[in-house]
């Protein structure tokens, strides 16, 4: 069981230098925005614009905090992305460009690279307690919310929003609240090449 916090994770300007994200996870460790298997990451949007292209790789992405966004997909009508929307999936390589609704906002981006990961998202609530255990290759739950704790070895390890736990295949995660708070999980699973 790992725990991430966002305030560890440094921002970084995007790929084609229009906003910045701080990246939560990668795989394998030390790739870069060209080979990576995975990559989570928070981007900071603050005006309209084109998003960064990634030939080859499977996004999902939702909005965590703000009006939202419009989003025009190459070949796709345009799309409303509100905060607590179901994640919008596409091809990387797909011309996108945003325009934001009101104002900054916060999006969360799963990227897999296509043929050798694929990924899952779903919203969670937990009231009181939760016990998960992993059995995807990789599980991640993200904070939506303050007030949550993360419980390892019996200690209480406080989650701010947008903090993350992640477990491994067979581990479990165990987290507790005073009242009923949203969590977003992540799986990630490899896809067997055979």
């Amino acid at each position: 069981m790992t725990l991430i916090r966002l305030q560890d994770c440094p921002p970084s300007p995007w790929k084609n230098g229009g906003g910045s994200t701080r990246q939560l996870l990668i795989s394998p460790a030390g790739a870069g925005l060209d080979d990576f298997d995975y990559r989570l990451s928070l981007a900071s949007v603050a005006s309209d614009g084109p998003f960064s292209r990634f030939d080859g790789v499977d996004r999902q992405l939702l909005i965590l905090q703000g009006a939202g966004l419009e989003l025009e997909l190459d070949g796709r009508d345009s799309l409303r992305l509100m905060p607590g929307g179901a994640p919008l999936a596409f091809a990387g390589e797909t011309p996108a460009q945003s325009r934001l609704l009101d104002g900054p906002l916060t999006d969360f981006n799963v990227m897999t690279r296509r043929g050798r990961y694929q990924s899952r998202l779903d919203y969670l609530t937990v009231d009181d307690t939760l016990e998960l255990r992993a059995d995807a290759e990789l599980s991640l739950l993200l904070a939506l919310e303050d007030g949550a704790q993360l419980l390892q070895n019996g200690h209480p390890l406080p989650l701010a929003a947008w903090d993350a736990a992640v477990a491994r295949r067979g581990e479990t995660l165990r987290l507790r609240t005073a009242r009923p708070l949203a969590l977003l999980r992540v799986e990630l699973e490899a896809i067997d090449p055979s």
